[in-house]
Order: C-alpha cells, then sequence, then structure tokens
C-alpha cells in the first residue's frame, strides 16, 4: 500500500512521523557541526544507551499521543537520530535531500522502505548541484521559509520554488560560523511555528534582519528566544497539534509562554540528544498532519 503525504505546516494534528534511532552508533564520532566538536573536546559526548533512552522515550511518547510512528531501519556504525535532514514532506510530496556531508549521505538507505511505499511522481530528487537539507526548510501555510548556509545552497532553494509554484519561497541567509555559542547549523535552531499563528525566533540567527518572517507572523505573535535559549535549542519544538506541543523540561520561560497560551506542553528530557545538535524537530520527518 503506498502512501499519501500531507503537510502543509509544522503545527496540524500530527497523524504519522518517521522518529530516529539512536543505537548501533559505533565508535566514531562524526564532527559534522561545532556543537559535537566541543563537546568531543570536553570528553562529553553522550552514551549511546543515554541517547537511545531519550529517543526511544520521545518516540514512546508520541505514539502514546495516538501517532502513527516508524522508525528507519538500522545501520550498523551510522547516526540516524535526526531524520528531518534526510528529507522532509510538502504536500504530497516527499523530498529526498541532497545532503552537504558525505558521513550522513548513507542515513537515507534507512528510510528507503518509505521511499518505497510513495508514488513515483510524489518522490522528489534535487539535482546534484542543488544542496538542501530539511532542517533548513519550514512550511507556514501559504509560504516556505529555506535557511541558506553551508548545508543548503542557493540552487536548493531555486529548486523548491520551481517545484512548489503555488507558494511563496523566501530564503534567509544564515549566520553559521565555527563557534558552537554562535553558530545556526539549520533554520530550525532559530525559527520555528507553531499554535497556528505563533513563531519562536532568534533574531540575531540572520545574516540579515527578518523582515519577512516579521511581517507574515506579526510581532506580537513572535516569541523572541536569547541567544543562550538557542544554544540549548529553544527553537526547535516539536508540535503534536496546533494546542499541544512537545518542549524539553530545561525550557522554562517559553514552557510558560506555551501554557500562557493555552497550549499543552508535554515536557520530557532531552539535552542530551541536543549535544549533537539537534533536538525534537531534528529527530523527526512528519509524513501526515491534518
Amino acid at each position: 500500500m503506498k502512501f499519501k503525504l500531507n503537510i502543509h505546516d509544522e503545527f496540524s494534528s500530527l497523524k504519522s512521523v518517521l522518529v530516529g534511532i539512536a543505537n548501533d552508533r559505533g565508535n566514531i564520532v562524526h564532527e559534522n557541526n561545532p556543537k559535537i566538536s566541543k563537546y568531543l573536546q570536553q570528553g562529553k559526548i553522550p552514551s549511546e544507551s543515554t541517547l537511545v533512552g531519550q529517543v526511544d522515550n520521545f518516540s514512546n511518547l508520541l505514539e502514546e499521543q495516538g501517532v502513527k510512528v516508524f522508525r528507519p531501519k538500522n545501520i550498523p556504525n551510522q547516526d540516524q537520530i535526526f531524520t528531518r535532514d534526510i528529507s522532509f514532506v510538502i504536500d504530497d510530496k516527499i523530498i529526498k535531500s541532497k545532503m552537504k556531508k558525505e558521513n550522513r549521505k548513507v542515513e537515507q538507505e534507512g528510510i528507503d522502505f518509505v521511499f518505497d511505499k510513495i508514488y513515483d511522481e510524489c518522490l522528489l530528487t534535487p539535482p546534484d548541484n542543488a544542496y538542501i537539507e530539511g532542517g533548513d526548510v519550514i512550511v507556514h501555510k501559504n509560504y516556505i521559509f529555506v535557511g541558506l548556509s553551508s548545508r543548503t545552497n542557493h540552487t536548493g532553494y531555486e529548486f523548491l520554488r520551481s517545484s512548489f509554484p503555488k507558494y511563496e519561497v523566501i530564503p534567509f541567509q544564515l549566520f553559521a560560523t565555527d563557534n558552537p555559542a554562535t553558530n545556526i547549523l539549520h533554520l530550525d535552531c532559530a525559527l520555528q511555528t507553531f499554535g497556528g499563528k505563533y513563531a519562536l525566533i532568534y533574531e540575531d540567527g540572520f545574516v540579515h534582519y527578518p523582515d519577512s518572517i516579521i511581517d507574515i507572523i506579526g510581532d506580537s505573535n513572535l516569541v523572541k528566544v536569547t541567544q543562550y535559549e538557542m544554544y540549548h535549542m529553544n527553537p526547535n519544538i516539536f508540535s503534536i497539534a496546533p494546542d499541544k506541543i512537545v518542549s524539553d523540561k530545561s525550557f522554562k520561560r517559553i514552557n510558560q509562554i506555551f501554557y500562557s497560551l493555552g497550549i499543552q506542553t508535554i515536557e520530557i528530557d532531552y539535552q542530551e540528544v541536543s549535544k549533537l545538535g539537534g533536538l525534537f524537530r531534528c529527530s523527526t520527518l512528519p509524513l501526515i498532519r491534518e
């Protein structure tokens, strides 16, 4: 039976999702971003058992909420937590990301069973010179926001613009550095829409002030996060529905804001995963929202 995909935003009611796995990672630590390098130098890379516990707890939580959860096929000695980067869905199309890091390209083999269940016309593959990763792509109603950096290039943006002509596709140059305290790895490290009309935003994460986002969301609907909160991945929450969010229990300030907006906030511990450069959104590939 083929999948019929449906994703138009980041917050509608979640029906099915692919959540990463953390087991069988092997002994090699791939320094894919400055944050991993920092914790590796400090000897604080989380153990596999800790990562497995946190990722599986997140997956089980989603199942308990009535969401159909798929997991990647295991690839020995390979990182497979961050499924958002390797593929993403817009409308009824799934895009097979063009990864910049060689060691991450093999991760897509672990979700071949998803690609095999998609109608041929609904599986899009960017051209060779178009780099694009799912963490840099946020769908919001009639808009697609695209973060440009070392991971997603302008050709990748052009590919999305030509593939989805009904959307206004807006690029944003991200503030990418070698400093883990300031580096914006992907767009979802600095921006995340939620609750139907709101967004978390780290305004200093962009080379140019993100006027378009502010115009579209509205300044009064923006929750502006600090540099400290950005570093600890506060924007990388995950919505199960417009009124239900999964967030880290350490995000005290923004969790209180969610509560004040009438949004049920399920708090769990995911901070060890964050040391690898991603959090809840990075660990998920939503397939169907209604």
